[in-house]
């Protein structure tokens, strides 16, 4: 057991959190100009619209939901017997 390497894990940089922290200067590692350096974008952010945006390039998926398999021969035998042995059951 003594003679196992040990494993230590070093903690991430946290940015922007002082001058004393190496990681604190008034960029903070993003840069300098631009929307990137200034805050978030949103995930569907395309920028300039020079195309259809992805949702509208993604097919549309009607009747999602309403497909049901269809019954197969035996399935319907089966269905069609257990109907006229139930009419034959209530007279």
């Amino acid at each position: 057991m003594t003679r196992l390497p040990k494993v230590v894990q070093k903690s991430k940089k946290r940015v922007g959190r002082g001058m004393g922290s190496g990681k604190g200067s008034h960029t903070s590692g993003r840069g300098q100009k631009g929307q990137k350096s200034r805050g978030t974008i949103g995930v569907l952010f395309e920028g300039m619209k020079m195309r259809k945006s992805l949702l509208k390039r993604l097919p549309l998926m009607r009747g999602k939901g309403k497909f049901h398999p269809k019954k197969t021969d035996r399935e319907k035998y089966v269905a069609f017997k257990n109907k006229k042995t139930s009419k034959k059951e209530t007279k």
